[in-house]
Parts: C-alpha cells; structure tokens; sequence
C-alpha cells in the first residue's frame, strides 16, 4: 500500500469513528500532495458536510465533480448542500443533473420528491416518490414518503399499501406502524387498528398519540371508562397534548359528565380563548348545570366570534327566555331562524314569544331539545323551585276512580320517572315513552319502569298496537297544539273499562293558544268536543295546582276519561 493510500484509508477510518476533525486534516494532507487523488475531494466534501460547514463543503464537491463529471452521486451531494444552504433553485438543479446522468437513481428522485412535496408542487412529488421506490423496491423511505403524500392527498387505501410496504421491509418502524394504525381507524377497522396502536405502545409505552387513538376507538367501542383511561394517561405523559385533553372534554360532555368537562375546557379555552368548539361546548355543560350566567358569556363570546353559530343562537334564547327576557330571547331567535331557516324550534319558540295564536301545530324538535338540555336537574328544579305537585294530584284521581290494579299502564311522557313513581305500586307492567334520550336516562336509574321506550308519543301510539288499562300523560298535552289525532289514538289503545288520565294547561277564550311560555292551553270545551266524536266520557274533571311558574301557582285542569260504553 502506498503512503498515500494510507493516508486516504486512515482518514476514511477516522471519518467512519466519527473523528471528523481528524478525517479532515488527513483529506487536505493528502489533497495537498496529491490533488487528484480518487474521492479525496469527494470525502472531504462529505466530512465537511457532517461537521455542518457547508460552504467548505460545496468548494470540494465542486473540485470532485470537476474531476469527475459524470459520477450522480457528486450531483446528488452536492444538491444535498445546497438544500443545507436553503439555495433551494441549484439544489432542484443538481438532483435534476445528478437523474439525467443516471434515470433510475433512486435517492435522485426520493430528495427531488422531498423538495416538490415542501413546495406544494404533489404531482411533481409524487411522480418522484414512484420513481424512486420501482427503481429500488426496498428503499423504506421513499415508501414511508410516499405514503405520507398519498395520505396527504386522501389516497387512504393507496396509503396504506405504502405504510405496510415500509413494514415489511423494516418491522420495526414504529411511525409506519401508526399510520397504518391511523389509517385502519379511517375506515373504522377498530380491531386492527387497536392492533397497530397497542403494538406501538409495547415498544414505546409513552407513545401519547397511540393512546390517543386508542381512546378514539375506545369510545368508538362505547367504552366510555376505557377512552377516559387512554385520555387521561395520555395527559399525564404530555400534559399540553390539546388532542387527547378535547378528546377527553368531549366524552365527558357526550356522557353529561359536564363539571369534568369543563374542567378540561377551562384549560383549553386559556391556550385558545377564541376556539368555536370549547365555547360551545362550554356553554352547553353550563347550561345543562343550571349555570346560565356562565353559559351567556360563553355563548355570547362565540357569537361574537360567528356571528351565524346556530346552535349557539338557539341556546341563548332559550336561557333568555327562562330568564324572562323575551325581547332579547325574540332578537336572537330571528337570528337562528336566519341563520337556518329549517329550524322547527327556532321557530316555534317565536311563534310564542310573538303571540301568534294561529300556531296550532306541534313542535316535537322543540320538546326534544327542552328535555335533553334540562333532563341532568329537572327533577331537582322541578320539586325543589317549581313545587312540582301533579303526580300527588294524579295519585288522588287514580284513588277517586277506585283504580287499585292496572295489568298494563303506560306513561306517556314519562320524563324521568316522577308520575312512574306514584304508578308504580298499582301496575303489573309499566310502560315510559318519552321523546328525549337524556330524560328517559335518568328515568332508567330509578329501576321504576318495566320498559323505557324513546319516541314522540302520537309516533308511538300510531305503530303500538297494546292496547292499556290504564294511559297517564301528566304536563304533555301543553306540548301539543291540536290534539286531535292523539286523542284518536288514545282511543284506539284503552281497553273497555281502562282510563286515560291526562292534564291541560287552561285556555279561557281559545279552543287552543299556543302561550308565551311556549306550551300549548287548551279550552275545556275543545276537550270535551273531542271526547264526544272519539267516543270518550270525562269521568273525572278538577282543576289543581300543578306547580309554581313565574312566582304564581298554575292551575291546570286535570281529567280522568274511559271509553263510552256501548247500550
């Protein structure tokens, strides 16, 4: 070997170790006796780059392409410095001469690609990231590239092909591994991404957006406690991790766990006091706590922010209108009605607030929105402020009718259970029906019905065919303007001697008025007209106080009625 081959061998050596210095004294010693020396120039280009003095660099690699024009790996270096240098025009240059003197380089066309893909430029990119992984089909990183901008541009399945080329290839590569996992979850294969994230996290326990993902499925799973548990964990790891802790926040408020969400929501809204989401879904968990003060100033801030939010504009009114403030409650409707003019609810809320008499029809979206947003302190409200009293009154009516045993009754409106309770200890089989899920949740804790059924009620009676000793709707017929085909279908449903116990806000002139408090009154006498065409006598009639409203009693007229008997 000659002393310069030892000299360039103990300089490549060094460089290999990591003693960069070193290699670098060796190379110029070298290149000082014999300039030309093969891949002297080129070596040194290299040690100076390792070391990130790229303009050293680009002087050897520019001596070593001028020894040896027509070698792509020069052209391919060289770029890579320039790109070091962000000259990112003569860097495209270098890795387009480095292509043209070999078509199928495939590290070419895998940095051309990276470059196009940072500019924007996906078509470039991604006829690059092809080029590159069919001239060498084992190159992971022009895959796991290309997947990534196949990702980018929705090409999921494609994606994916990608992301499991790269596992094959590399097993191990646990960023491949969690897009697959991402990518499974995209078209809602819950077990095999489970399988993918849950792998990652054998390898990387601390892998926060592994757990997050598997809280995902998990509440996709509806496995409420098992998502908390990844949300929280993942927290724990990161605490500034936004995803997991709104992941978090919003399973707490889709399970009405609303203090804990808002607990989250608080920290969110201090990082990004302007995020549409946490204001919402802030104002919603106040709401639902009874908070309406709290819920103003958040609904008020967003729609600030947007000022067409719907949802926020509907729930604003609402709390404006049980504050008593109907000019305000009625602006703010004209805008939800704007803003979506399909909206029933909206709707009838002006309706009432506007005192238009001529609204006779049923809201049912209405009644559904009152009752999910009220349904966590109802029974609360209800007995503790409104003194709420007609399930006693009801009570008082079954024992002036002698009704000591009913084989089947149904409550109708059921609500969370309050008349359920006084119904209870005469029926052999109780049926609830309510129109909103959250109410009918916490009847169901109560273990008071045998079936809990969630429909509109004239819905259900209409694809019922039970027919019932006994039928309550306690405080629902106010949630109905013309009652006629109810009470049609009432009839249909009651046995011979059975009874249909019901109450009715009370119209003095009208036969029906739709009221500011948006419920419906009715006129005795519209009542007992439509008892007379369906065949139904008033066995039983009293006005009672059913609760407090606006500081007042409200009477409201109670009656107890059974099928006309045939002679």
């Amino acid at each position: 070997m000659t002393n310069d081959e030892e000299l360039f061998a103990k300089a490549y050596q060094a460089q290999h170790d990591g003693h960069l210095e070193q290699a670098i004294l060796i190379y110029e010693q070298l290149i000082a006796k014999n300039p030309h020396y093969p891949d002297a120039n080129h070596y040194l280009a290299l040690a100076y780059a390792q070391s990130g003095d790229m303009s050293q660099a680009l002087v050897y690699f520019l001596q070593a392409i001028a020894a040896s024009p027509d070698d792509p790996a020069l052209y391919n270096n060289l770029a890579n410095a320039y790109k070091m240098l962000g000259q990112i025009d003569l860097t495209i240059d270098n890795y387009k001469k480095a292509l043209e003197l070999k078509p199928d380089y495939a590290q070419a066309h895998n940095n051309l690609a990276v470059i196009y893909d940072k500019q924007g430029d996906n078509e470039s990119a991604l006829n690059h990231y092809k080029l590159a992984v069919h001239a060498q089909p084992d190159f992971a990183a022009a895959h796991f590239n290309l997947g990534l901008l196949l990702l980018k541009k929705g090409y999921l399945k494609a994606a994916k092909t990608q992301f499991k080329n790269v596992l094959i290839l590399n097993p191990g590569q646990l960023e491949s591994l969690f897009y697959t996992g991402v990518l499974e979850l995209e078209t809602n294969d819950l077990e095999a991404a489970k399988q993918a994230f849950q792998t990652i996290l054998e390898q990387d326990t601390n892998h926060v957006e592994a757990l997050s993902n598997l809280g995902v499925i998990a509440l996709k799973q509806d496995e409420k406690q098992q998502a908390v548990d990844y949300f929280t964990k993942a927290l724990a790891i990161d605490n500034a991790h936004l995803e997991s802790r709104n992941n978090l926040a919003a399973t707490f408020i889709h399970h009405d766990r609303f203090e804990n969400a808002l607990m989250h929501y608080d920290v969110l809204l201090q990082n990004d006091p302007d995020n549409i989401e946490y204001l919402y879904n802030s104002g919603v968990a106040q709401m639902a706590l009874g908070h309406l003060n709290e819920a103003i100033s958040h609904f008020e801030h967003l729609i600030s922010l947007q000022p067409d939010h719907f949802a926020a504009l509907n729930n604003l009114a609402a709390i404006f209108m049980r504050l008593e403030d109907k000019e305000k409650a009625k602006k703010l409707l004209k805008q939800a009605i704007a803003a979506n003019p399909r909206d029933n609810t909206s709707k009838h809320m002006l309706h009432a607030l506007s005192k238009d008499r001529d609204t006779t029809e049923t809201s049912p979206e209405y009644a559904e929105n009152l009752f999910n947003n009220y349904a966590l302190y109802y029974d609360q409200h209800l007995q503790q402020q409104l003194h709420y009293r007609l399930p006693n009154h009801i009570l008082q009516m079954i024992d002036e009718a002698a009704i000591t045993h009913s084989a089947l009754t149904l409550d109708l409106g059921c609500g969370t259970g309050l008349t359920g309770q006084v119904l209870r200890d005469i029926s052999g089989r109780l049926i609830g029906v309510d129109i909103a899920s959250k109410m009918l949740l916490q009847a169901k804790e109560k273990a008071i019905y045998d079936e809990l059924i969630e429909s509109e009620a004239l819905t259900f009676l209409q694809q019922n065919k039970e027919q019932y000793d006994l039928i309550v709707a306690a405080d629902v017929l106010p949630y109905f303007g013309k009652i006629d085909d109810l009470f049609a279908a009432i009839k249909e449903h009651l046995k011979s001697d059975a009874y249909f116990i019901f109450s009715t806000e009370i119209s003095d002139i009208y036969p029906l008025q739709l009221q500011e408090s948006a419920r419906f009154s009715h006129h005795l006498d519209y009542l007992r007209q439509l008892c007379q065409q369906y065949g139904l006598q008033i066995r039983f009639l009293e006005q009672v106080t059913a609760r407090q409203q606006d500081g007042a009693n409200l009477t409201v007229n109670l009656l107890a009625v059974q099928p006309v008997k045939d002679n």
